[in-house]
């Protein structure tokens, strides 16, 4: 799957969107797909970072994630490491923070892409992103301990201070740290600890997430759960709570309803195991805790296709009218636009065009990011 373009009805179906006067707040993205692929070899070229391949072709077919090249999380997820390391040390994560929220105010309701990742700044903004919320695992950006820990964050955090300055409050920004599935626990309790202090400080570190390889740390295990759910604690009260949880078959419902209590997490990104315990074996108790617990479903629909995580764009139909049915809300982002060739014009519009989702459904979602993002005001 190629870039993600809507067809001339999803185009036209977006100009018809009611979009809040405030603009749209975007909640699920990474900065480790944020940065477009041409800014990412030009960053690892200027700095000497070896890299895999021995050209920029080779390099932009690599980073671009497809569904030839992708097909599981597990592989969608393997080239972030390419990523992760040109961004790391603090001047770097400070160079793609910048560029990341820039990228979303300029661009914000572009619906078409530039062969090298960049969305196209639209002569309309169609859906202008006014608020982001941009999430990381600093822990993957120091280098193995070159750099330390809280000088990548405050480099991050800078950034987006200076971002709110420049854009003068019309583009609202906050960062989530990432615990890693995939990272051992005393690196995940030391990343826990300092987002309790960054918070403390008044850092603009809004939320605390749990993402990664879902294969490599389902949290079947209640010993490594009670773990998780204690570097929650030690996150502290300051920040919102969100969790990767269930975009995989590694996930079962049983595991997704002991995660969902054990961690308490206000969002959670790709729920899917609560859908498919439904729809496969009309067992609806992911579902029920979401509904009854206020818990909000983000929504990344591209990359749900790139991982096989959905099958088709008009089985998100399904998707929406399920949640909808239980009175889940959700929200929609897209996670990682720069290798994805995306941007959440494109995505939403796409939905529109196979009539996978209703205007009422997409107005409702913008309504639901603003009033349940972690970002304050």
């Amino acid at each position: 799957m190629g870039p993600t373009r809507p067809e001339r009805r999803g185009v036209e179906k977006l100009l018809e969107l009611k979009v809040p006067a405030a603009g749209v707040v975007e909640q699920h993205v990474h900065l480790g797909g944020a940065v477009p692929i041409h800014r990412l070899y030009e960053a690892a070229v200027d700095r000497g970072i070896r890299l895999p391949v021995q050209s920029y072709a080779e390099f932009a077919n690599l980073l671009h994630r497809r569904r030839d090249n992708s097909g599981t999380l597990e592989r969608y997820l393997e080239i972030y490491e390419v990523a992760e390391r040109i961004q790391s040390g603090p001047q770097a994560v400070r160079e793609s923070v910048l560029i990341a929220l820039n990228g979303a105010a300029r661009t914000g309701g572009a619906s078409s892409v530039a062969a090298e990742g960049e969305a196209v700044t639209p002569a309309r903004h169609q859906l202008p992103i006014r608020a982001l919320e941009l999430r990381f695992n600093p822990m993957k950006r120091n280098g193995n301990g070159i750099w330390d820990l809280d000088r990548v964050m405050l480099s991050a955090c800078s950034a987006v201070n200076e971002i709110r300055t420049a854009y003068k409050g019309l583009l609202r920004a906050g960062l989530m740290v990432c615990l890693g599935r995939d990272l051992p626990f005393e690196e995940n309790q030391i990343l826990a600890r300092k987002v309790g202090l960054w918070a403390d400080q008044g850092l603009p570190v809004v939320g605390i997430d749990l993402a990664g390889p879902e294969s490599s740390n389902p949290l079947s295990d209640p010993l490594k759960l009670e773990q998780m759910a204690e570097l929650f604690l030690l996150a502290g009260p300051k920040v919102g709570r969100t969790i990767h949880c269930g975009e995989t078959r590694a996930i079962d419902v049983e595991t997704f309803v002991s995660t969902v209590k054990s961690l308490q997490p206000a969002r959670i990104g790709h729920p899917l195991a609560a859908l498919r315990a439904y729809w496969e074996d009309d067992d609806a108790r992911g579902l029920q805790l979401m509904a009854e617990r206020g818990i909000v479903a983000e929504l990344c629909m591209l990359s749900n296709l790139l991982t096989g995580a959905i099958d088709r764009v008009e089985d998100y139909q399904r998707v929406l009218n399920t949640f909808d049915q239980f009175h889940i809300e959700y929200t929609f982002s897209t996670d990682a636009p720069a290798l994805q060739k995306s941007t959440l014009a494109s995505e939403i519009g796409l939905l529109l065009d196979r009539d996978a989702a209703s205007l009422d459904q997409i107005e409702r979602s913008f309504e639901t990011a603003a009033r349940t993002t972690f970002l304050s005001g």
